[in-house]
């Protein structure tokens, strides 16, 4: 694209130029969208199919830490996991799911946590696979998602559990905080999100001091994948965390949404307390460039699974090009062009997923909003 931008006229920048390439994706985008929604709209004429599930056993819980070359991690904050259980006293089980490391951790583990159960991939199945593996070895009904990086208060689990009292409860969320109480905190547990010119914002909203809030609990519109509890058969029932959004990012957005369309709630418990020491582990690793890339790339594709209001449809297809004018002034026409095109090889696949369960929704696009984020003024 380097090559076929510099030949072009001058007059115009190279943002022009690429808001421009966009468009015929973008109409095509728009075409299929609008044709499988009025095709699949028989689909609507048939009643929503209520899951069932067996209602959790909630005297116990599988705790599920993902690690990948981690070893330094788990010596440093496995411990606080295993003295939360000791001090519930409850029969939880600790898991560490492995995705392949090479640093040792496996042995490691095995040295020195030996009640901890290890699960060893072969290789490195990403955020969700490895979750979803720790999901199906768990012996519990409540399976508490950590990332390895998390120091957990000794009193977390029982406001976790706690929240499931409700049958229509999917995943209870920890508040988190940073060990440097000076930090702006990116990432509270109150989860929000907004929805304005046809697209998705996720954010973190401050949580209202609980004698100020009235409530222990709050609705949230995802639980987050590193400091989560979650109803496992529901899970199960939903399929899991979905590879679409591999490597990472906004797949726990995903899977709430999921439990919300099927009228599963959410819920921030603010009296259960994590401390995230390392956040950014990812841009550590693979560079801000790349995860911030990742993050719009899925942006994309959880509209286009997941927003299944025709008018909301409608407002995502008519605003794309004004949309994509915005990012092109935010970043640059390398990043936008690398997200879009990452984000249309996946179409395919986000659009079968798109109608593949469509007639287990019970909730609208608006509804969730207005429980748990903002609608459009």
């Amino acid at each position: 694209m380097n090559r076929l931008l510099k030949r072009l006229p001058a007059r115009l920048s190279a943002r022009h130029w690429v808001l421009l390439l966009f468009l015929p994706f973008d109409f095509l985008v728009a075409l299929i969208l609008v044709l499988a929604d009025i095709i699949c709209w028989p689909l609507l004429l048939f009643s929503a199919k209520k899951m069932q599930v067996l209602k959790p056993d909630l005297s116990r819980a599988s705790i599920i830490v993902l690690n990948w070359e981690g070893q330094g991690l788990l010596e440093e904050f496995l411990p606080s996991v295993i003295e939360a259980v000791r001090h519930d006293g409850r029969d939880h089980e600790i898991l560490v799911v492995d995705n392949g490391s090479r640093d040792g951790s496996v042995e490691f583990l095995k040295t020195h946590f030996p009640s901890v159960r290890v699960i060893a991939l072969g290789c490195n199945r990403r955020f969700t696979g490895g979750n979803n593996a720790g999901v199906a070895a768990a012996k519990n009904d409540i399976v508490v998602f950590l990332n390895n990086d998390m120091q957990v208060d000794r009193d977390f689990l029982k406001p976790l559990l706690d929240g499931f009292q409700d049958d229509a409860v999917f995943a209870v969320s920890c508040q988190v905080f940073f060990q440097d109480k000076t930090r702006r905190r990116e990432e509270t547990g109150n989860t929000r999100a907004r929805w304005a010119l046809g697209f998705i914002e996720p954010y973190h909203g401050e949580v209202p001091e609980k004698g100020m809030a009235g409530q222990e609990y709050l609705p949230i519109f995802w639980g987050g994948g590193g400091s989560c509890a979650f109803d496992r058969n529901k899970f199960l029932a939903i399929g899991g965390l979905d590879t679409l959004y591999d490597p990472f990012y906004l797949e726990d957005t995903d899977l709430s949404y999921q439990a919300w369309k099927r009228g599963w709630k959410s819920l921030l418990a603010v009296d259960s307390v994590v401390i995230h020491k390392h956040r950014g582990t990812n841009k550590q690793k693979f560079g801000d460039n790349f995860v911030d890339n990742t993050i719009r790339k899925n942006q994309y594709l959880f509209i286009w699974k997941n927003i299944t209001s025709f008018p909301w449809t409608l407002s995502h297809v008519l605003f794309l090009p004004v949309i994509q004018a915005g990012f092109l002034l935010q970043t640059s026409w390398q990043f936008e062009a690398k997200a879009f095109l990452r984000a249309l090889r996946q179409f395919p696949e986000a659009l079968l997923k798109r109608y593949r369960r469509r007639n287990e929704y019970a909730v609208e696009d608006a509804e969730i909003f207005q429980m748990t984020g903002e609608l459009p003024g």
